[in-house]
């Protein structure tokens, strides 16, 4: 199965100048977790989660209205799949990096969507399919949740 068939297309995205405060409203505006971050030729640069927001607004002592997304995404490594790829590859994807949602890329690096974990989960038990022609395995979706929820520990030095 490829990500085309069950991405939710039309991502809301924002420029890479806008505030954190904006990326904020915008979140809690639509009930989301991650906005994709673009250019002005609508080409991905990275994306911020509400994590990074709370983080940023902790560590760094200014104000959300002062902080841009491009300040979040300089250094960050950004994690995509295109509507072409299997399912199967992107749930692999994601449990190595340890991502739960990412972008879906089209041919020109523009944003036409995106596909999170949930969707992968959602797809697997509601599919109505018999087990046999299910397209994922329970043991597999248990594996990369496990993966995408561990904690990063900082190594014990001795």
């Amino acid at each position: 199965m490829s990500v085309a068939e069950i991405m939710h297309k039309n991502a809301t995205c924002c420029d890479q100048d806008s505030t954190l405060d904006d990326l904020a409203r915008t979140m809690w505006e639509n009930d989301l977790g991650i906005v994709p971050i673009i250019d002005e030729r609508k080409q991905l640069k990275g994306v911020v989660t509400d994590r990074d927001i709370a983080m940023a607004a902790t560590l760094q002592h200014k104000p959300l209205w002062e902080m841009k997304a491009s300040d979040l995404i300089a250094n960050k490594q950004c994690h995509v799949c295109h509507p072409e790829d299997d399912i199967h590859d992107v749930l692999k994807m994601m449990s190595q990096s340890q991502v739960r949602r990412v972008p879906v890329l089209n041919g020109q690096g523009e944003v036409m969507g995106m596909i999170g974990m949930h969707d992968i989960v959602e797809h697997t038990t509601n599919s109505g399919k018999a087990r046999s022609e299910n397209q994922y395995a329970a043991s597999e979706l248990i594996e990369a949740l496990r993966q995408v929820s561990r904690p990063n520990l900082p190594s014990a030095s001795m």
